[in-house]
């Protein structure tokens, strides 16, 4: 009986097969082909009115992902190889509308495997809905505010702690002061914020930590202001009427640097003087001079923290950019880390095993305040602050928490 050449060949590569399934068995299943690139996109302020933080977000997102990229890129378990980090970046303007539609953009259009996030809460709370709404892992080093993170939101994570949580330590160390017999008991606070989110929750915490401890502390004044104040002198006159010993303010850069202005021209004086998170960057000693002296910050880091990572990145920064390092590139350094090292846990590019690796996320070693990097349920960090406190002639000390500290603090603050 004959059989045709094509009946013969298929005969002949069902016995090959037979004859090294079992080789290719034992070799295991080959591994998927891998893409040349992790790509991951953020829109950052470039211009606007948070283009000074947006660009050292840049910066800092930039050294990160070329420090990962020199070592060969991200190691992914799914396709045994290294992969180098693209990173896509638009300017959002400092625009809420812009960001969101630019993250669009980088989730149906560019396609990324993952996102990093921009600066400041109100671009923040508006395009992290972005992500949520398509399930793609984001993390961010520039939104404090807890209202990002109460709502319910499985994909977002935040590299900084809560606005609350920063009033609360503020609050921590004047009680600190006062059991060092350097502060009265009780206190008398003024107290005014923006009229933002973030305004709102430093108040609540500073609102909060008095209800609890009366003894020590007294509200006299609570008085909210709109953003981009032009004239700080009304706010100021209440202050001035409260007759309070310490001054708690939340600002921005530019109303810090409009109501501290005014505050020394009018004279005015208390024990303990502070904007928050403000009033010892560069922008804000440059603006004012010997005016910012004594002012006392609490903030996410500093390169002074007495810490082999802070000190090294401080370095490497200094060199890249040959300008010091400060917390905002820090953070976005920082933000950066923390994504790959969720893609290297999950051993893949699954955004839902990716969000998965930051849910457990335990990094340590970290620049953060603490050294370990950690989220809570809501997706926000809750490491320590480092308070600072600018001193005469441009230094800068810590004053708190004492595992961080290089110096005592000056309270009260000397008469001018």
């Amino acid at each position: 009986m004959s059989i045709s050449r094509s009946v013969f060949r298929m005969m002949v590569g069902l016995a090959l097969v037979g004859l090294f399934a079992p080789l290719l068995a034992a070799c295991g299943p080959v591994a998927p082909a891998a893409p040349a690139e992790i790509v991951l996109g953020t829109a950052l302020p470039l211009t606007g009115g948070q283009a000074r933080e947006g660009g050292y977000f840049k910066k800092g997102y930039e050294l990160a992902i070329k420090e990962i990229n020199d070592a060969g890129g991200v190691m992914v378990k799914e396709y045994n190889k290294k992969i180098p980090i693209k990173l896509i970046l638009y300017d959002d303007k400092s625009d809420n509308t812009t960001s969101v539609q630019l993250y669009e953009k980088l989730v149906n259009e560019d396609k990324v495997h993952a996102l990093l996030g921009g600066y400041g809460t109100p671009l923040i709370s508006a395009h992290t809905v972005v992500p949520e709404k398509y399930q793609v892992p984001y993390v961010n080093g520039g939104g404090a505010t807890g209202e990002i993170y109460a709502r319910n939101m499985k994909y977002i994570f935040g590299m900084l702690a809560s606005i609350e949580k920063l009033a609360h330590t503020l609050m921590d160390w004047m009680a600190a002061q006062q059991d060092a017999g350097k502060l009265k008991k009780p206190v008398k606070i003024a107290v005014v914020g923006e009229n933002t989110s973030h305004g709102k929750e430093f108040r609540k915490g500073v609102q909060d930590k008095t209800k609890a401890a009366p003894d020590r502390f007294q509200v006299v004044i609570d008085e909210p202001f709109e953003l981009n104040l032009k004239d700080a002198d009304p706010l100021l006159q209440k202050v001035k009427g409260a007759n309070a010993d310490v001054f708690l303010a939340d600002a921005r850069i530019a109303d810090y640097t409009t109501i501290h202005r005014r505050y020394t021209e009018l004279g005015l004086s208390h024990l303990i003087v502070s904007y928050g998170p403000r009033g010892t960057e560069k922008a804000a000693r440059d603006a004012l001079g010997a005016a910012a002296d004594y002012i006392v910050s609490c903030n996410w880091w500093s390169a002074d923290i007495p810490t082999q990572e802070a000190k090294a990145f401080a370095e490497k920064y200094q060199k890249a950019y040959n300008e010091p390092a400060e917390w905002f590139p820090a953070l976005a350094y920082e933000t950066a880390r923390v994504m790959a090292k969720a893609i290297e846990t999950a051993g893949t590019l699954d955004k839902v095993k990716v969000r998965d690796a930051l849910a457990k996320t335990d990094m340590k070693n970290s620049l953060v305040v603490g050294g370990r990097v950690w989220f809570e349920a809501n997706g926000q960090i809750n490491n320590d602050y480092v308070m600072m406190q600018n001193l005469p002639g441009g230094k800068l000390g810590l004053i708190y928490p004492k595992n961080v500290a290089t110096t005592d603090a000056v309270v009260p603050i000397p008469k001018k």
